[in-house]
């Protein structure tokens, strides 16, 4: 005789299959002795009428001590989600315990665990479950869609719905055009993603519609999606948990779920029951509790046209929401009333008391099906591959010419990221080495990274704009092929980006010399965030380095500045200057971290560095141009300072590159090279005369700032010849 009846579930505040459990336990609890065991820790203040609560171990010895002590006749066993759990409880089952488990998401579940979580034998487990659900007294689902799939392979299963949770049910008088959700931001599953895609459409039509989310929050998650779909922020509100779900529920016009899979989602009884009518995706067994068209809408899985066709013809039509959501009402409280579901598993635990077995509506196949896919949608085969749900959060551009063999290093450290979500571009700028093999020794087969190539080398800058072109991250990232980022280089930059709405962030950097020796490449002492106009000054008064690789970019940002990536030109210094110059005048805001996250490693061959008088003419043709362009394109108030310091920087700049040269050389060589070069028709010499005609001009200004720095260097019998120069 089945007085003694326990429920298994790891906890009871989490979500939907914990108020099942407590709402199922709280109405037997009239017939029978109710318990529920519980995993330590989680009882708390819990208190339920009628029913004992347990901390009991989830173990095989502990289990076996509890249902021996307390002398339990049958078990319901919710907890079906965790694979090693069902296996243990199959010992006990076929030690001569009465266990019933019951599945409360669709027949497919387990490969999306595994394919989530990367859980061991998650994906043979899809198929070896049916044998060990054999072993158990009964299996229990929750819609016929699962009722059929499970019954295909087994002889003992039983469709049961779960019940209305307790009320109080008021009708919803909603007093604007609002859509509830109910979710929880941490789940993948939950595709809200769809959600903030329909509803970008949904307010092009309705101005005044707006969106509420409640459940678990995540603030970085809420407004990456506001990014990445262009919702307007003002008309979303994410309040998080609340104990007064009832009070949103009345004001609701419709309820959204966008869901990529679920099982019998409570929700949507809640909402029905509020008069709430609901448009979600047709996913298998969701027609048991939405009637289509008679108390809310399904429309194709991932069709966010149709949603938002729903959505807007329930917004603008209030006596059409009113009728369909009083159709809800009725047939839901019929259907999934809790004496009824009640009365379904008192049948059950007689079936059992009587037979020791419950015996299926549906006969099993005489010849299983064994494919795992073969009863799945090909979206669902689609959803259930890592990384398919949501948009990367940052895109790495890495140019390659000539690098091929520091490549790995720097591709390590980019798959080594915290933050998961990005992906690699890697642009072969006709590099001479093999970049594929580099490649491919770095990263393997990881589908994150991929290679684009140019036909002919045509620069660092083009290089750095081909690589965007191509990007999908909300953020852009630049890393110099020979150069690495710290680990949490993505993490902590999208954080920041997210959290302070700024467009592009910096970090702190450090420069390494070839001997290893490294030194701060830029140290930030700013407070806070500060807005566009304000970053555009620091940035040309030099107070923001000006390279682009210790920064992100938004990539709003980067296409909402057109100029920058129309140029094409074989740049190879002085490239992030006019990159900067273009791009910040159009910054809304910036913000930092003074984390040092990125590590530039000085190489004796550099670009930067190194080469003879016709690289050095090279590199001051460059910074000529940049600098030209970049004073061209400061406009508006305050712009005659800014080209004034610009006109300054490129002074300085000057100094440096023509100051490093002479470095490297004695007065000999310096002297043959310019011999070498005393052909007027040779074009370099063209260029030589022009810079020299500036560089007497600025006679007196290069002197004052270049004298104390080659006389400590100890070659102040240059300094007349480079004026001369």
């Amino acid at each position: 005789m089945i007085r003694r009846v326990a429920f298994i579930i790891p906890n009871i505040t989490a979500g939907g299959a914990e108020r099942v459990v407590t709402t199922l336990a709280t109405a037997l609890s009239d017939e029978l002795e109710t318990h529920i065991f519980l995993q330590p820790g989680h009882i708390g203040q819990a208190h339920l009428p009628g029913v004992t609560l347990h901390e009991v171990p989830f173990t095989l010895e502990a289990m076996r001590k509890a249902i021996a002590r307390l002398q339990i006749d049958l078990v319901f066993d919710h907890y079906h989600w965790d694979k090693d759990h069902v296996l243990m409880m199959a010992v006990l089952a076929d030690e001569g315990v009465k266990i019933v488990l019951t599945e409360h998401n669709a027949f497919h579940y387990p490969l999306f665990q595994w394919a989530r979580d990367h859980k061991a034998g998650y994906q043979d487990w899809f198929l070896e479950r049916y044998a060990v659900y054999r072993r158990f007294a009964g299996i229990t689902v929750l819609t016929d869609h699962a009722q059929k799939a499970f019954g295909a392979h087994l002889d003992n299963v039983r469709k049961v719905a779960n019940p209305i949770p307790n009320g109080p049910w008021h009708p919803a008088r909603p007093a604007e055009p609002m859509v509830l959700n109910i979710s929880h931001f941490s789940k993948r599953a939950k595709r809200l993603d769809l959600l903030y895609a329909t509803m970008t459409d949904v307010q092009k039509q309705v101005a005044a519609a707006r969106l509420i989310i409640l459940g678990n929050y995540d603030w970085q998650k809420d407004h990456w999606l506001r990014q990445t779909y262009g919702l307007n922020g003002s008309q979303i509100t994410c309040p998080g948990h609340s104990q007064r779900t009832g009070d949103y529920y009345q004001k609701a016009t419709v309820f959204a779920l966008t869901s990529e899979i679920e099982g019998q989602p409570l929700v949507l009884l809640e909402a029905a029951m509020h008069g709430v009518p609901q448009v979600a995706f047709d996913l298998p067994g969701l027609r048991d509790q939405v009637l289509d068209g008679e108390t809310g809408f399904l429309v194709p899985f991932e069709d966010t046209k149709a949603l938002c066709s729903r959505i807007v013809q329930l917004l603008s039509n209030p006596l059409k929401t009113a009728k369909m959501g009083q159709a809800a009402r009725e047939f839901v409280a019929q259907t999934f009333a809790l004496q009824r579901i009640k009365d379904m598993w008192l049948d059950i635990i007689s079936e059992i008391d009587r037979t020791g077995r419950l015996t299926s509506a549906i006969r099993p196949l005489p010849r299983p099906d064994v494919d795992s896919q073969a009863a799945w949608h090909a979206y669902w085969q689609s959803a259930a591959l890592p990384g398919a749900a949501l948009p990367c959060k940052i895109s790495f551009i890495v140019p390659v010419y000539g690098t091929e063999a520091l490549l790995g290093r720097c591709l390590r450290s980019i798959q080594n990221q915290s933050l998961r979500e990005f992906e690699c571009i890697v642009v072969d700028d006709a590099s001479p080495g093999d970049v594929t093999k580099a490649f491919q020794d770095a990263v393997g087969t990881d589908d994150r990274f991929r290679i684009v190539r140019h036909a002919e080398n045509r620069g660092l800058y083009q290089a750095r704009s081909t690589g965007a072109e191509q990007a999908r991250g909300l953020y852009l990232a630049h890393v110099d092929s020979d150069d690495y980022i710290d680990i949490r280089f993505a993490e902590v930059l999208f954080a920041e980006a997210l959290t302070s709405g700024a467009e592009i962030i910096e970090c702190q950097a450090v420069e390494l010399h070839p001997e290893g020796r490294p030194i701060p490449f830029n140290t930030i002492t700013r407070d806070g965030p500060v807005d566009g106009n304000a970053a555009n000054w620091a940035f040309i008064n030099d107070s923001l380095r000006n390279v682009v690789w210790n920064k992100i970019y938004s990539r709003a940002l980067w296409n909402r500045a057109p100029d920058h990536a129309e140029i094409d030109i074989g740049l190879s210094v002085t490239e992030d200057l006019l990159r900067n110059s273009l791009i910040f005048p159009h910054c809304r805001r910036y913000s930092f971290v003074r984390d040092c996250l990125y590590f530039y490693c000085r190489r004796p061959t550099s670009v930067v560095k190194g080469g003879d008088l016709i690289r050095l003419l090279e590199k001051l043709q460059d910074l000529d141009f940049s600098y030209s362009v970049a004073s061209k394109k400061q406009t508006g108030p305050g712009a005659e300072k800014l080209i004034d310091r610009l006109d300054e920087r490129r002074i300085v700049d000057l100094n440096w590159y023509i100051g490093e040269y002479i470095e490297r050389q004695t007065p000999d060589t310096l002297r043959a090279e310019l011999r070498r070069h005393k052909n007027k028709t040779d074009p370099y010499f063209q260029v030589l005369l022009s810079i020299s005609g500036k560089f007497q001009a600025l006679k007196k200004d290069y002197r004052s700032r270049t004298e104390d720095w080659l006389r400590e260097k100890s070659r102040a019998d240059w300094l007349e010849s480079k004026v001369q120069l």
